[in-house]
């Protein structure tokens, strides 16, 4: 369960999770080439993602949060991480993750250390995990998947503001949301079986219009 690509914020390198020989590790790959070399220590590893300046990847692997130079060299551990629900890298060098499949998110210093709660999940509103969190531009606010459970169809786009801890519903019924220029947040929704798009403004933090479009 993982999204097992990215796409540096560039767009000039592609890293992936690749299995060979066996191994299962992570490739790295200049958009401009069609050569692909492993990362060295990466065995094991699953849902990469880079740092702001392209200079690192961060990844899963034995339990734990990592990350490896694209130049080389040797991972290095963050934290501890036993169930992979999704990562993302601040420009303020925190990292958004999702520890387990039963909290909510935590952040943590690229540099390592102790994990701190960012989000708190409310019981009482039915909600069993937080995931897939995205940095939105500006590092102002995190994207992120709310599951509501039982079924797997039953989740909630959110948002919460980095500086005030205020959370709100972007998306009432749907999963994966992701942020794409110049102003859509794109996501999944399983009751329609479909790809969907809904108009949202990066200033104001808020959708722009009610009526999603394929």
């Amino acid at each position: 369960d993982g999204a097992n690509l990215a796409l540096s914020p560039d767009g000039s390198q592609l890293v992936y999770v690749s299995v060979q020989a066996n191994t299962q590790q992570l490739f790295l790959r200049p958009l401009d080439s069609l050569e692909a070399r492993p990362l060295p220590g990466t065995e094991g590893a699953s849902v990469p993602f880079f740092s702001p300046d392209g200079q690192w990847v961060g990844f899963f692997a034995g339990g734990k949060l990592k990350k490896i130079a694209v130049s080389g060299g040797s991972p290095l551990t963050i934290c501890d991480a036993a169930i992979v629900r999704g990562a993302a890298w601040a420009p303020d060098n925190t990292i958004y993750f999702a520890p387990s499949s039963i909290s909510g998110l935590f952040k943590v210093s690229a540099q390592g250390g102790a994990p701190q709660p960012f989000t708190k999940l409310d019981p009482q509103k039915g909600e069993v995990s937080h995931r897939w969190p995205q940095v939105l531009p500006g590092g102002k606010a995190i994207l992120f998947t709310v599951w509501t459970g039982p079924g797997y169809d039953e989740n909630q786009i959110q948002l919460q503001i980095v500086e005030s801890g205020e959370r709100r519903v972007v998306v009432p019924n749907g999963q994966t949301g992701v942020y794409m220029p110049p102003g859509y947040v794109v996501y999944h929704s399983r009751t329609e079986s479909a790809l969907l798009a809904i108009p949202f403004d990066l200033e104001r933090l808020e959708t722009t219009g009610s009526a999603p479009v394929t």
